[in-house]
């Protein structure tokens, strides 16, 4: 029963990473169209942020390798 649990956490950290992936790729062509160094600055806040989460998802799915 652990290894049915453990393929699907991977499988839910896999699409989650998906997930990640997509998001910071768009803050980041964002954050290339802006020229406002205000709103600039606001996008790349969250881009720090999305690659916390994608490190953190990255980092969970080794665990249930």
């Amino acid at each position: 029963m652990l290894e049915i649990e453990q393929a699907q956490l991977r499988d839910r950290f896999q699409v989650l990473l998906a997930q990640e992936q997509q998001a910071l790729l768009a803050y980041e062509q964002l954050a290339a169209q802006t020229s406002d160094p205000e709103i600039r600055g606001r996008i790349e806040h969250l881009l720090r942020d999305k690659r916390r989460h994608v490190e953190l998802t990255e980092r969970l799915l080794e665990i249930v390798e």
